[in-house]
């Protein structure tokens, strides 16, 4: 008996099968929803005290605090780590039940990181100087969703929430393209080192290069403005990255893509 396939996904970004138009408003997707994850992130640390979308950081302090039976240090990082799967959960959730629409499939997933974030900012904005656990359970649900939304629109080459694979991945894929400059010397010397420099930019084999080092950059760009504009403006800064997810929820509506294919049936 055969197994059956797998139920079909949202298209991936990175797949022999993705056009070159697909790839980059993919990227752009990818770009712009980093930019957000770090913007959030750091209001987030800024205003409420701590980093609700490092789940690493949050692991590490759960155990600790067990290990010292800190019970009650224990209760938030266990929160935040829960309501981030259930971001995920429900991202995956949205993304397979609109796999045969051929518009708006990522629109839902992103209103609804953009209502949570919305809410989020009302809650800072109503009460000034709260610390409530409630506002870290709010962020660190949008950072699952998100993440999960990147990871399979990506075919999961792509994380925007967190920066230790990009960085990593950043370090491996700079030994490939160093390779790739130092094979066009041999046999071609200074000429062929200036092709291999010369169309290093738009290499095909280091697209994933590029965006990795774009993700970090935008993750950066976010991690700075954020809390720039929240210590100058407070809670509305929210509205900023909740206008992106909502611009990016009416260019998806825009975007025409084929309908992912039916789960195959089991054979008898």
């Amino acid at each position: 008996m055969a197994h059956p396939s797998s139920r079909a996904g949202p298209p991936v970004m990175f797949s022999a099968q993705s056009s070159p138009q697909s790839r980059r408003a993919y990227s752009r997707l990818a770009l712009l929803l980093a930019s957000v994850a770090g913007a959030v992130n750091a209001v987030g640390f800024v205003a409420l005290g701590a980093h609700a979308s490092h789940m690493s950081g949050n692991m590490a302090t759960l155990g600790e605090s067990l290990a010292q039976g800190r019970w009650d240090t224990a209760r938030l990082p266990a929160q935040l780590m829960g309501l981030f799967v259930a971001g995920a959960f429900c991202a995956t959730g949205l993304l397979d039940a609109s796999r045969h629409r051929t518009r708006g499939r990522h629109v839902a997933a992103l209103l609804l990181e953009a209502l949570v974030l919305g809410g989020v900012g009302v809650g800072m904005a109503s009460m000034p100087g709260t610390r409530a656990p409630v506002l870290l359970w709010g962020i660190a649900f949008a950072m699952g969703l998100q993440n999960a939304l990147v990871t399979r629109v990506s075919g999961a080459v792509v994380r925007t929430t967190h920066v230790t694979g990009l960085l990593t991945d950043i370090g491996i894929q700079l030994v490939q393209m160093l390779a790739w400059v130092r094979d066009g010397i041999r046999g071609e010397g200074a000429p062929g080192l200036w092709r291999r420099v010369r169309d290093l930019p738009s290499a095909v084999q280091f697209e994933r290069t590029r965006l990795h080092l774009g993700l970090a950059l935008a993750f950066l760009a976010g991690s700075t403005l954020g809390p720039f504009l929240f210590l100058r403006h407070g809670a509305v800064t929210l509205v900023l990255p909740c206008a992106v997810l909502g611009v990016l929820a009416a260019l998806d509506v825009r975007m025409n893509v084929k309908p992912a294919p039916s789960p195959a049936a089991p054979s008898p």
